[in-house]
């Protein structure tokens, strides 16, 4: 058998490439080897099959393997060689223009800061979209009709000269389409390589209402009547005296704060640190990963969290509800709750006037009702100490057991203690509601004393107007 034809062939192609080069000093060989390399490997698989296809047609032996072993050694030190060339001609481009980053991390190049400033006139009720890919938004509403954009936009290049062709490029936009408002940094246009970002501050319409979507930048929402929406990737979120509905949608976040709102909130939190939520008016739920702490304080209607270690449902919060790493404090709280718990933590609540039910996988329980009449409660953890304090007046059917660990009394009468293996069990009641606690690996205590005044009572229904009172009849006088 005759020898391949694709050593030869790839002798002239790489000799023609360098000829290219010498004739036409203009045009790179090591650009061509880096861009068009796959080339010849096509160019060599197609030679081979034509070469066997030959053979077959006139009955000839055909080769036992595809390639040698030196053809495959020769493709892989092709391989590596022109993906170095490939690799380096980028980095060139790259160190020439400034855009060479690490983890998002500019390694030539400093930031250039251009002025920008917009205005456009609107409804008293617009909806405002904010598309803006990185930077601080910040939007104040206020009793104007129009629209006024202040701010700055940064962009990272290699000399002023570079800055000002990619300011040409990201034109800030104010565009008014009826009811609808769109702001637009067009940071798109400049490119994937460019470093650029916009911090804008924005007055609006009181009446508006806000859609802010990015990839990287904080969000701050205040003074409006309207809704308040946001979708990004990485984005902190601030919301203050928002008459409307709040929806957030995050991958990642480091705060989420939301103060004086008097519609629903609809928190998606993806890998957040931690939330803030002060004054809702409506509904709470959240559903999110939160690294830092947890912070809920008066809800007026049903919380519903959920993450990947903690479920909780509450009807209505008075007080506060905080969570970090280890811990769970709920107090003053109105209505029926329910908390699980997969991951370790101690749950600690007070001033409850309903039923509750808390089940833990690990982690101590500490209950202390705010009324002498409690709803039915069940308190169950897998291993930890479950302690529970009711008032001498208080009304109850309660049976505590600890599977393993030590039963106390502190109450008295009309409780009863016995002990029952390597655990014991604590029954006895007086007509209330039905109190169940259980400890697998733990203590199980009940103590008298320490009912829970709450700070912010519920407000009662104002009481009817007098009626008037009967006109007096005026006295007969003899004239």
């Amino acid at each position: 058998m005759r020898h391949s034809f694709v050593g030869p062939i790839v002798l002239i192609v790489i000799g023609g490439v360098f000829l290219v080069n010498n004739l036409r000093p203009d045009i790179s060989a090591w650009r061509l080897i880096g861009e068009y390399w796959p080339y010849l490997l096509i160019i060599w698989g197609v030679i081979r099959l034509a070469e066997i296809a030959f053979l077959s047609s006139r009955n000839q032996p055909l080769p036992r393997r595809g390639l040698g072993g030196g053809e495959w050694a020769l493709i892989v030190l092709i391989t590596l060689v022109a993906s170095g060339v490939n690799f380096g001609n980028d980095m060139r481009d790259r160190i020439r223009t400034g855009r060479v980053n690490i983890r998002g991390l500019q390694m030539f190049g400093e930031n250039f800061e251009y002025p920008l400033s917009a205005q456009a006139s609107c409804s008293k009720t617009p909806r405002i979209v904010v598309e803006n890919r990185r930077g601080n938004v910040r939007l104040i509403g206020s009793t104007t009709d129009t629209i006024n954009v202040t701010g700055q936009k940064t962009i990272f290049g290699l000399d002023r000269t570079e800055a000002d062709r990619i300011s040409e490029r990201m034109k800030l936009e104010v565009l008014v389409q009826g009811e609808q408002v769109v702001i637009r940094t067009n940071q798109e246009s400049t490119g994937s390589d460019n470093k650029v970002e916009a911090n804008l501050e924005v007055q609006i319409p009181k009446g508006s209402t806000v859609e802010c979507r990015g990839t990287r930048g904080d969000f701050d929402v205040s003074e409006i009547t309207g809704n308040f929406e946001v979708n990004s990737d990485n984005a902190g979120v601030r919301g203050q005296d928002i008459g409307g509905n709040v929806r957030i949608d995050l991958r990642r976040s480091d705060i989420i704060r939301l103060q004086r709102v008097k519609g629903n909130a609809d928190i998606k939190g993806g890998r957040a640190e931690d939330i803030e939520i002060d004054e809702l008016g409506g509904q709470l739920i959240v559903d999110g990963q939160f690294t830092g702490s947890v912070d809920f304080r008066r809800v007026a209607k049903p919380l519903r969290f959920t993450s990947q270690a903690t479920t909780m449902t509450i009807e209505r919060i008075l007080g506060r509800v905080h969570m970090s790493d280890g811990d769970l404090e709920i107090e003053d709280v109105s209505g029926p709750l329910k908390v699980r718990c997969t991951k370790s933590k101690d749950v600690r609540l007070s001033g409850f006037n309903s039923s509750a039910d808390i089940d833990l996988n690990r982690g101590d329980i500490e209950l202390s009702p705010g009324t002498n009449t409690p709803g039915p409660i069940v308190a169950k953890t897998e291993s930890g100490a479950v302690t529970l304090h009711l008032n001498e007046n208080a009304k109850f059917d309660l049976e505590a057991t600890a599977r393993r660990g030590e039963v106390e009394n502190h109450f008295g009468g009309p409780l009863h203690t016995r002990d029952e293996g390597r655990g014991g069990t604590i029954r006895g009641g007086n007509g209330g509601a039905k109190i169940s606690l259980e400890s697998y690996r733990g203590r199980v205590s009940v103590m008298r004393g320490g009912i829970f005044v709450s700070n912010n009572p519920e407000p009662r229904p104002p009481l009817p107007p007098k009626p008037p009172a009967s006109p007096k009849i005026p006295a007969l006088v003899d004239r």
